[in-house]
């Protein structure tokens, strides 16, 4: 499958980067800095809600 074949089957829905890949689930998205230190405790931070 070409690469071109690959993005296109990824944006219409289709499970192309393991089970359940394509599942949609609402909210935004919890991420995280990795800490630099040991004593380090970074905050999380959200994306924006998707809106689909």
């Amino acid at each position: 499958m070409s690469f071109a074949e690959w993005v296109y089957r990824y944006l219409i829905g289709e499970d192309m980067a393991g089970p359940n890949s394509s599942a949609y689930y609402p909210g935004p998205v919890k991420l995280q800095h990795l800490p630099m230190s040991v004593d380090e405790r970074p905050e999380p931070w959200y994306c924006p809600d998707p809106g689909i």
